[in-house]
């Protein structure tokens, strides 16, 4: 499975090993992307000379899902640590968790599916 992958400026680096044309990707993809997909963290799709798209197998797509889900819980709750700094610091009133969640996008639905939340109706 693909290992690191450093990034520079918000855009990962690639090889050009990780370079699948269109024509591969409607004609070869058993012997052509397949077997890249298990050697290389993510395939770019070119048209021309510009990447348009990023493959990735689906094991990767999970973590990457994954690791999106744990840093927007992590910006959660850093902005609920900061509010209860500020708020021990100025002696100011903290701002309600359900303005918090409200500014965040996060919906009943979604905390709803994080598996260590229960809601309460109050």
């Amino acid at each position: 499975m693909g290992g690191f992958v450093p990034v520079m400026k918000g855009k990962p680096l690639f090889s050009s090993d990780q370079i699948v044309t269109i024509s591969d990707l409607q004609r070869k993809w058993r012997s052509v992307v397949e077997p890249k997909l298990h050697e290389m963290p993510f395939l770019m799709m070119f048209s021309g000379s510009e990447p348009r798209a990023t493959i990735l197998s689906y094991d990767n797509f999970k973590k990457l899902w994954e690791k999106v889900a744990e840093a927007a819980e992590l910006e959660l709750k850093l902005e609920l640590l900061c509010r209860i700094l500020e708020n021990e610091k100025g002696g100011q009133a903290l701002v309600p968790l359900a303005e918090v969640i409200k500014k965040a996008g996060i919906t009943a639905e979604d905390l709803e599916a994080a598996p260590d939340v229960d809601l309460e109706n109050d």
